[in-house]
């Protein structure tokens, strides 16, 4: 793997310093969006095995990364991720914003993929600009965070704020040098971890109802669980139903990071769903 960190990563010299922005310019589009704590280094697996043929955009969301003084909200997530895409699409679309010109206008289909509180960003966005999104992609997200589903989201916001950060910094990058030994787990720990941002985000997504934001999106989705997931799996089938054009995919041995416990397996269904989202294209 390169040792250059994502958020480092040699792109367009004109690229927003809110994200990392590799690949051929009018390839179909990626955009990453990293889960809670994590930064956009969380996807260095997925920007290298993508970056020669695809456009892959890998943000930082709010509280965050290179954003860790700012607050985390979710519409202050979804626009980020909305600028970020806008930024690519536009030039191609006579710098009219994405969201007016409409997805027909855009010469190659945009794939959002979003693990954990990406995830939920994702269907966010989905919700709100259709227009912007061929495919989803939705990745260890389906805990509907509503009702009593939502004590876990803010028990865990507690704790976070709790915790004293340089402990449970250390201890975080312990986990992630054990769990993923060698360059990538220390690329991921150089980063840092948003112990505040997390708190925000968790906060931000109690009493949300993402199975209605789901729904409303008419393009296809793929759901993505490890199949050793055992904080999402229960609540994926509710997710399927919901959506008008789904599929779901369990990852063999995954846990809740599944694009890091299976890194080719992941990329590979995120390649399978640009090629779809580039066949309809062409079928339309």
């Amino acid at each position: 793997m390169a040792a250059t960190r994502p958020d480092a990563w040699p792109g367009d010299p004109v690229a927003d310093p809110r994200w990392t922005a590799v690949g051929p310019a009018g390839a179909p589009l990626v955009v990453l969006i990293h889960p809670t704590r994590l930064s956009r280094a969380f996807w260095a697996p997925q920007l290298e095995a993508l970056a020669p043929s695809h456009r892959v955009l890998a943000v930082d969301l709010p509280g965050h990364g290179r954003l860790a003084d700012e607050h985390f909200t979710l519409p202050a997530a979804v626009a980020l991720v909305r600028a970020a895409i806008e930024a690519e699409v536009a030039p191609s679309t006579g710098c009219v914003p994405a969201a007016v010109a409409g997805s027909a206008s855009r010469p190659a289909p945009t794939v959002i993929v979003g693990l954990s509180l990406g995830g939920y960003v994702a269907m966010a966005l989905a919700a709100e600009t259709p227009s912007l999104v061929d495919t989803l992609i939705v990745a260890g997200a389906t805990a509907e965070p509503t009702g009593p589903r939502a004590h876990p989201f803010r028990l865990l916001a507690l704790a976070l704020d709790r915790g004293r950060s340089t402990r449970f910094d250390r201890l975080s990058a312990s986990v992630i040098r054990r769990r993923y030994p060698g360059e990538l787990g220390e690329q991921i720990a150089a980063a840092g971890f948003a112990r505040h941002g997390g708190a925000e985000a968790l906060r931000s997504l109690a009493g949300e109802s993402f199975l209605e934001r789901i729904a409303a999106f008419p393009g296809s989705v793929v759901l993505v669980n490890g199949q050793r997931d055992l904080a999402m799996r229960p609540g994926e089938r509710r997710f399927l139903a919901a959506t008008r054009r789904g599929r779901l995919v369990h990852l063999p041995g995954a846990f809740h990071l599944s694009s890091l416990d299976r890194p080719g397996a992941f990329t590979a269904i995120v390649r399978s769903a640009v090629d779809e989202a580039v066949r309809a294209r062409q079928s339309a």
